[in-house]
């Protein structure tokens, strides 16, 4: 199965504190990809002050890590209309939604995103 970062995940990967050496090896060994919407919520968190970025070329760095990219599509925005009401952040939503749309699976803190994507992978802190 394909694997999509949440915003989360991609985050500590680039400061280099994702800790659970599984999902590194993981990672390593399949690959990724990183939705234009993790760029998106860095991006807002960081000019609210609620992130630190690693750099403020985050698509040149995610590039250089070598993941995919993901973009936003109609369909995905769209999808999101059909999603129960279990999680309120909208950047997961769509996160949600993409994966849906796309067969991947997640990886994750969030254990909300079971409720929605049952093969989520959830990452050990």
């Amino acid at each position: 199965m394909r694997l999509l970062l949440d915003t989360c995940i991609l985050y500590d990967w680039m400061m280099d504190a994702l800790a659970d050496p599984e999902t590194i090896a993981l990672i390593q060994q399949e690959g990724a990809s990183v939705s234009a919407v993790a760029v998106w919520e860095m991006s807002i968190k960081h000019a609210l002050g609620k992130m630190t970025l690693p750099s403020r070329r985050i698509v040149e760095d995610v590039g250089a890590q070598g993941f995919g990219w993901l973009n936003i599509t109609p369909g995905h925005a769209q999808a999101v209309l059909d999603l129960p009401a279990h999680h309120k952040d909208p950047f997961d939503r769509l996160l949600i939604a993409q994966a849906q749309c796309e067969a991947m699976q997640i990886l994750t803190y969030d254990r909300l995103f079971r409720d929605y994507l049952p093969e989520t992978r959830l990452v050990r802190w």
